[in-house]
Order: C-alpha cells, then sequence, then structure tokens
C-alpha cells in the first residue's frame, strides 16, 4: 500500500512539474501593430536588411543616411523624429531589432519586400509597436514621396500588364 501511495504521489509530482513548465514555455507573446503613419511619413512595408546579401560589402537597406540606437527607449515617433530633425528630412525611416533607427534618401533595390508579419519585434521604448525583426525593417516613407511610390507601383503594374497583352503583338 505504501508502495503505491509513493508511486501515485511521484506521478502526480511529475505532472505538476510537467505543466509547470508549459506554462513556463507558453508565455503569452502580446502581439505587435505594425503603426500606419504620422509626423510626415506613412507606413512602406517590411523589407529585408541587404548586409548579408554577397557582394554588397555590408551596405544597408537605408544606407547613406544616419541611423540611432536607443535600446529601451526606441519608439516609432522617436525614429520619425531623429530622421526629419534639423529639416534634413529623410526620405526613409526604418526601424530594426527593436532599437534601431535608420534614415535614408533611398531605400535599396537589393531589398525586398516581405510580409508584414517578419517585423514582428516590438519596440523596446513601447512593446505594442512593431520595430523591425531580425534582419529586417519596418519601413516609412516621407510624405509625397509616399504618393509617389504608390504611383510607381501602380504603373510598374500596368506596364507589365501592357507587355503581357501587347507583348506578342510587337
Amino acid at each position: 500500500m505504501k508502495f503505491l501511495i509513493l508511486l501515485l504521489l511521484s506521478v502526480l509530482g511529475l505532472v505538476a512539474a510537467q505543466q509547470s513548465d508549459n506554462n513556463n514555455n507558453n508565455t503569452d507573446k502580446k502581439a505587435v501593430a505594425i503603426h500606419p503613419g504620422g509626423q510626415g511619413y506613412t507606413y512602406h512595408g517590411c523589407f529585408t536588411e541587404t548586409t548579408n546579401i554577397a557582394n554588397t560589402t555590408g551596405r544597408r537597406a537605408l544606407d547613406g543616411g544616419i541611423n540611432d540606437v536607443r535600446p529601451d527607449t526606441m519608439t516609432v515617433e522617436k525614429c520619425w523624429e531623429f530622421c526629419g530633425r534639423g529639416g534634413s528630412s529623410y526620405k526613409f525611416a526604418g526601424l530594426e531589432y527593436s532599437r534601431e533607427c535608420w534614415c535614408s534618401q533611398s531605400l535599396s533595390g537589393l531589398s525586398s519586400k516581405v510580409a508584414d508579419s517578419e517585423c514582428d519585434l516590438p519596440c523596446d521604448g513601447n512593446s505594442t509597436q512593431a520595430c523591425g525583426g531580425s534582419l529586417k525593417l519596418t519601413v516609412y516613407i516621407a510624405g509625397a514621396a509616399a504618393h509617389l511610390a504608390g504611383r510607381s507601383s501602380l504603373l510598374a503594374s500596368l506596364a507589365v500588364v501592357v507587355i503581357m497583352v501587347f507583348g506578342s503583338v510587337f
């Protein structure tokens, strides 16, 4: 009888330990949201970083500008403020790794647009906002440039359709 009680207590202890481990491993991740835009910037998409692409010599997707790293305090708004300071108003503002802000006048053509879900890291300063990902940038485009970028995408799509429809005629 003592053996059965000890066996039962051992099994219950293992079950309780397993349940505790499961609770610790299933920590609730807060969903992060992509900020739609503000301060003259509009969300442009989630883009890949280019530093690991062969023959780019480490050039970044948002290269030739300025950057700021703010552990524990970075937010989307702080990045916009940084990219627009002093009247410099960079065309692109991008956030990466929860704390990095990159500002540039151009977005590398080697950078690919990916699903928004790949920019899933929360900002260090606001855990509800998306601040890029691992080698992924949450990219915003400034004012009139956002309008033109939308038009150029539309024109490019239209050009592809025209080529597909009339390509065999020429």
